[in-house]
């Protein structure tokens, strides 16, 4: 009965940690792995104890016999070797049980987001698309929004194609009062964004490129806009809320990498970074524009 309640305990654990998402790729790799459990330890210490012959010393001739007497009268009663034997063999059952369990169930690479998700895939910053920049923290602690659709899914997202509908499939609905009330509060500041990554594309030198933190970018605004757009007090944090701080994340680790190229000198490096820049600034114009509406407000142009 305990094993079996074991059993479908770690099935269900199991089974709630697919990965398969619109939002990530899955893999099908299966995990070979081996659980030990370890019986050779069974003693039990503990003060009673003492009263017990089976791990303790009977007291000494030179203990006083009004100790010898009370320790022959609480001892206590010897395990009889069937039930020994059985209480090893369930632990075998179970420990061979568990190793069957895990060894068939979990991928080899089978590994955890870093919001908690366990993934049957590996977990990585560029999985899912080679372009993402590698100097994404595993742990996701280099960038503006940690929670973002890396931190959730272990994975990279997907470049959308300037005004394409097709990714995601779907979007949140957002009452249109909330994003015309954004649009208007955040407009600026997000055509101060674009026109400052245009102008970082002209330069030949990585002293003329702005920090990546610089308030120069409006990233921030970005962001800010995003969490309007996307998601209501009826949502919460959508998944799609979590794909545009992606977009933004990737902006703010290019712009870096972007600087570091020139500052190296290969134009080559520093061309191929700001080219993944602009994808990004479009993938999020992209996810935003979905959302304006005729009775929001004008959509935004692309780089």
């Amino acid at each position: 009965m305990a094993t079996a309640s074991v059993v479908a305990s770690l099935m269900a654990v199991l089974s709630s940690s697919s990965s398969a998402s619109a939002f990530a790729p899955s893999s099908s790799s299966l995990r070979t792995t081996t659980t030990a459990i370890d019986v050779s330890s069974t003693k039990l210490f503990h003060w009673a104890n003492r009263f017990d012959d089976r791990f303790e010393e009977q007291p000494g001739d030179d203990e006083s016999p009004l100790l010898q007497e009370t320790v022959a009268k609480h001892k206590l009663q010897p395990i009889s070797e069937e039930f020994t034997r059985r209480s090893i063999l369930s632990i075998g059952v179970i420990g061979t049980t568990l190793s069957t369990l895990l060894s068939s169930s979990l991928p080899a690479n089978a590994d955890f987001a870093p919001g908690g998700t366990l993934l049957d895939r590996p977990v990585y910053v560029t999985y899912g698309n080679s372009e993402a920049s590698p100097t994404r923290a595993p742990n996701n602690s280099n960038v503006l929004f940690a929670q973002d659709n890396y931190y959730k899914f272990g994975s990279a997202a997907q470049w959308i194609e300037a005004g394409s509908t097709e990714f995601p499939k779907t979007m949140p609905f957002v009452p249109s009062q909330q994003r015309y009330d954004a649009l208007k509060k955040f407009n600026g500041r997000v055509q101060t964004s674009k026109d400052q990554i245009v102008k970082i594309g002209s330069v030949s030198s990585g002293a003329d490129v702005p920090d990546s933190d610089d308030p120069a970018y409006q990233l921030r605004a970005l962001g800010l806009l995003a969490n309007s757009f996307l998601a209501s007090e009826n949502t919460g944090t959508t998944n799609e809320l979590m794909l545009a701080r992606w977009y933004i994340n990737e902006m703010y680790l290019r712009i870096g990498d972007y600087r570091g190229a020139l500052q190296k000198g290969d134009q080559k490096d520093a061309e191929a970074c700001y080219g993944y820049l602009t994808k990004a600034m479009n993938s999020y114009l992209t996810l935003i524009n979905r959302s304006i509406s005729s009775k929001v407000g004008d959509q935004f142009s692309y780089l």
